[in-house]
Formats: C-alpha cells, sequence, structure tokens
C-alpha cells in the first residue's frame, strides 16, 4: 500500500533526485573523476531508504547497514537488492579501500540505480522520482516558480518555452547576486558595468556634437567591444568565485535562448508573451541537464549571500557595492 505523499516527503523526493542526477552527471566525466558518481548515487538510494523507512515507522537505529533496509522496512516490497548489493560494495570498495572502479562497474551502477528508483518511488509514494520537481529545494522563491514552470512547459511539451524559462530563471539568481566581499577588486569590477554600458552613449553623443560622424561608429565600436570584454571578465570571474563550471555554464547558454530582452523582473503575462512559439525541441537530458545548472547555480548563490557581510564597525546604511568599496 502506498504512502501518502506529503510537502516534507516531497521535498526530499527532490533532494533525492538531485543526488541521483549529480551521480549521472559525474558518471560522464572521464576516469577517475567518473568514480565520484558511486558515491552520489549511493547516498540518493540510502536517502530514499532512510525517507522510506520514516514514512513507514520502519525500526530502524543508527546501527542499520545499507543492505538492512530490505530486512527491517515492511508494509512495501522494495525491490532492485541485488543491484544495490552490487552498488554498496562498489561504492564501499572506492571508499574504504582505494579500489577504482572501471568505467563498466560505473555505467552498471547507473543502470542499476535507475531501475531502483524507477521501481521502487512509485511502489511506495505512488508517483515516479521523475516527476518530482528538483525546483523545491531552490531556496529564492522567483527562481524556484519560473524552474517549476519550466518543468511544466517540458512536460506538455513546449520545451523551448521551458528552455526560456530556465533562461530566466538563472537571470534572476545573477541578478539577485549579493555581490563580492566587501573591499575586495572583484566587488569593484561589479561596478564596471553600468558605467561601461553607459559609455557608448556618452561617447555617441559627444562626437554627434562636434560632428565628427565619421569617427562617432569606429569609436562606439571601440568601446562596445570593451564592454563586452569587460562583462565577459565579469562573468568569468563571478562563475569562479560561485564555484562554477564555465564549461557547464557555456553548454547552458548554448542550449537555451540568450536573445531574449527582459528589463527588470518580468511579470507573468511579459513572459508568456515572450516565450510563447518558441521553436527550440531539447531532448530530455539537455532539459534537465540545463534544470539542474539552476538549481546548483541557485543553492551556490544562497550559500555566498550568507557570507557576504560587511565588517560590523562600518555603518549600516552603506552598501557593499557603494563606492566606497
Amino acid at each position: 500500500m502506498a504512502v501518502r505523499v506529503t510537502e516534507v516527503s516531497v521535498r526530499r523526493l527532490a533532494y533525492i533526485r538531485m543526488l541521483y542526477e549529480q551521480g549521472v552527471a559525474q558518471a560522464k566525466q572521464p576516469m577517475p573523476m567518473g568514480a565520484s558518481s558511486l558515491l552520489s548515487l549511493h547516498d540518493s538510494v540510502e536517502m530514499f531508504l532512510v525517507l522510506t523507512s520514516d514514512a513507514l515507522s520502519a525500526q530502524v537505529d543508527r546501527n542499520t547497514h545499507f543492505m538492512d533496509y530490505w530486512k527491517k522496512i515492511k508494509g512495501v516490497h522494495l525491490s532492485g537488492a541485488h543491484g544495490m548489493r552490487r552498488l554498496n560494495d562498489a561504492r564501499n570498495g572506492l571508499k574504504h579501500a582505494g579500489a577504482m572502479p572501471s568505467p563498466e562497474v560505473v555505467e552498471q551502477a547507473l543502470a542499476d540505480t535507475f531501475a531502483f528508483f524507477d521501481d521502487n518511488v512509485p511502489g511506495v509514494f505512488d508517483v515516479g522520482l521523475w516527476s518530482v520537481d528538483t525546483s523545491y529545494v531552490i531556496p529564492q522563491p522567483l527562481v524556484q516558480k519560473w524552474t517549476r514552470k519550466a518543468s511544466e512547459r517540458f512536460e506538455a511539451g513546449e520545451g523551448g518555452a521551458a528552455l526560456a524559462l530556465l533562461q530566466l530563471a538563472l537571470r534572476e539568481v545573477l541578478a539577485d547576486r549579493p555581490g563580492a566581499p566587501y573591499g575586495s577588486t572583484l566587488s569593484k569590477l561589479s561596478r564596471w558595468r553600468p558605467q561601461m554600458e553607459a559609455l557608448p552613449r556618452s561617447f555617441g553623443g559627444m562626437f554627434d556634437q562636434r560632428s565628427f560622424n565619421s569617427n562617432v561608429g569606429e569609436a562606439t565600436r571601440g568601446v562596445r567591444d570593451l564592454v563586452e570584454v569587460v562583462e565577459g571578465l565579469q562573468e568569468a570571474v563571478h562563475w569562479m568565485a560561485l564555484g562554477g563550471n564555465l564549461h557547464h555554464y557555456a553548454r547552458f547558454q548554448s542550449l537555451t535562448p540568450s536573445n531574449i530582452a527582459w528589463v527588470g523582473r518580468p511579470g507573468d503575462e511579459e513572459v508568456e508573451g515572450v516565450i510563447a512559439n518558441r521553436s527550440e525541441e531539447p531532448t530530455r537530458e539537455e532539459f534537465d541537464f540545463c534544470r539542474q545548472f539552476v538549481v546548483t547555480t541557485a543553492l551556490r548563490q544562497a550559500e555566498i549571500a550568507a557570507h557576504i557581510l560587511r565588517p560590523s564597525w562600518e555603518t549600516t546604511c552603506s552598501s557593499p557595492n557603494s563606492d566606497d568599496a
């Protein structure tokens, strides 16, 4: 008999799916980096076993080992014990004995874990893990909103709209960034953008007034090139500060539409007008990658925001990005 799904269990399932997808992404890396996927896959399964134990009030304690859950959980049938034993042995060999797995072992672990979740999550909670949106773990409300809408659009067959919504969600994450540590070079660099964006207009106006029409275009192009360089530098330094992967960011940008212009924070009607009738048709792997990228970035941003504090002796009325930074 399936257990009723609560909001708490949905959030925990979202975290479990996030761990699983992290393991899938790690498995795509060349060895030995791909070996770490065994740790994430094992953690995701164990988290699900703990969740199931809680939901069914199973008698488990801190001394319960991984394979013991199949004996202690009553009321539902958990399949996949043989595959999970393989995963457990491979994980323990890596973590406790330093035995590096072969690519075939990692590939088998992926197949076993997918089969375990595909069969057991509906058996316990009457919902599939793949229908649980990982955006539940996003702490920023508006980012979570756009990411959940993206999932809904993708499942409805509107892949282009889904990618556009993920692009909007990522922009919201970056727009809300708290800035760099107070007083650092990065905090000063972060103030360049609005100033640099104003340069082409100011230069253009200056040269127009002096009738140097032949030089206006060249000067403006030069300044705009400089703006692009500075923005690229900002982007790279920001992703380094986030601990993100620039190659993952590049793939995200190649998959999602970058030619969408929003001013400020758009309302629902404005967003609907912009994302309508888009032609992109992403695969599930491409969409899952982009969604996971937004989730990971939002979590990293939230972690950094918790530590961006001004010195206690500074006045509270000043902004971390003010000119005296």
